[in-house]
């Protein structure tokens, strides 16, 4: 229901000795609600209680969902992190979906960058950076 309603995914990370790591985040915001870590993890808990044994050890990590992110990507933006990891354009279209031309266009300025192609690219960047190929 978190999923549908509120477009907040939980995700169970680990389960070992008695302890459960479990993610969450906000992927965008539903009628302007936007919930903080604090918030995710609390409703995370509330969710878990009497469904696991009192005995374990529950961590939540929690996503804290901020639009400002990628409403800033810019081509500058994305220049930049192509430059920081050594990226060409068609390594970002192999990765995304987002048509090597259209990567072009965008970089130069010539097309606008569109909602679906900002979030792409944030998400992409984001675990590139985290994952470290």
């Amino acid at each position: 229901m978190y999923r549908k309603n509120a477009h907040i995914v939980i995700e169970v990370i680990a389960f070992e000795n008695n302890r459960l790591i479990v993610r969450v985040e906000q992927k965008d915001m539903v009628n302007d609600l936007h919930l903080n870590a604090r918030q995710l993890t609390e409703r995370v808990r509330d969710m878990l209680k009497g469904e696991i044994p009192d005995t374990w050890k529950v961590t939540v990590s929690a996503v804290d969902f901020d639009r400002k992110d990628i409403d800033a990507i810019s081509p500058e933006w994305i220049k930049k992190r192509m430059n920081k990891l050594g990226l060409k354009n068609r390594h970002v279209s192999v990765h995304t979906g987002i048509d090597k031309s259209t990567i072009s266009s965008i970089l130069s300025g010539d097309k606008e960058l569109t909602k679906w192609h900002k979030v792409a690219l944030y998400y992409f960047f984001k675990y590139y950076e985290l994952a470290k190929f």
